[in-house]
């Protein structure tokens, strides 16, 4: 907010009717999931392989572990050298991975 009054204040002179308005319209913690938390073993006990990678990028999972106290892990198909860029796509091995991912959670749950 200060950088935005500087540049306004800055420009004030040729440009007097100039102004910098922000508002905040949706906030959402970040999600900090340990590596070596519960959490996180049980998800890589159910992958094929067990790539840990942490992104900087927003979801609800921050929402779901500081809000409501649920242990949270965001995964998803794919490489994140492919995904959320320009032509993003998801090879279809990587689909039958998240597949095989979503039965072995689905048999964990229900044992």
């Amino acid at each position: 907010m200060d950088e935005a009054a500087a540049i306004v204040a800055a420009r004030h002179g040729d440009f007097p009717e100039a102004s910098i308005g922000i508002q905040r319209l949706n906030d959402y913690p970040g999600l900090a999931t340990p590596a070596d938390s519960a959490v996180v073993d049980f998800l890589r006990g159910l992958l094929d392989e067990a790539p840990l990678r942490k992104v900087a990028f927003g979801t609800e999972g921050g929402l779901f572990a500081d809000r409501l106290g649920i242990p949270t892990v965001v995964c998803g198909p794919g490489s994140m050298e492919q995904g959320h860029k320009a032509d993003e796509f998801i090879a279809v091995d990587q689909l039958a991975a998240c597949d095989r991912l979503m039965e072995r959670l689905l048999d964990s749950i229900a044992a």
